[in-house]
């Protein structure tokens, strides 16, 4: 009993972590605004998401970016009068090193 007790658990724990939503948000870019996306291949939960999101967010120039989880890749608008993709992705680069899913 105890054992299947212990294996129902284990398979609920891992069909729970690696469900994820459908991506619903949508990006806005002006006229005026560029789109950079870059792969991220070790996201892989909520956390992870918060982490680039949240970071990008306090980037200057950064307008908007999702991190879809499904094809882990982030999609980041930016206004490219204040930033570029090369500070966007070293950026990103040091985001990933604390997401806790690396």
């Amino acid at each position: 009993m105890k054992k299947i007790v212990i294996i129902g658990a284990i398979i609920f724990a891992v069909s729970s972590c690696n469900q994820i939503a459908k991506e619903e948000r949508v990006l806005v870019k002006g006229s005026n605004d560029s789109l950079l996306v870059i792969n991220i291949p070790a996201a892989s939960c909520e956390n992870c998401q918060k982490v680039i999101e949240d970071g990008l967010y306090k980037e200057k120039g950064v307008k908007q970016s999702i991190l879809n989880l499904n094809t882990k890749q982030v999609s980041i608008v930016y206004a490219p009068s204040i930033t570029n993709p090369f500070i966007i992705e070293a950026t990103v680069n040091k985001l990933a090193t604390q997401m806790p899913c690396k």
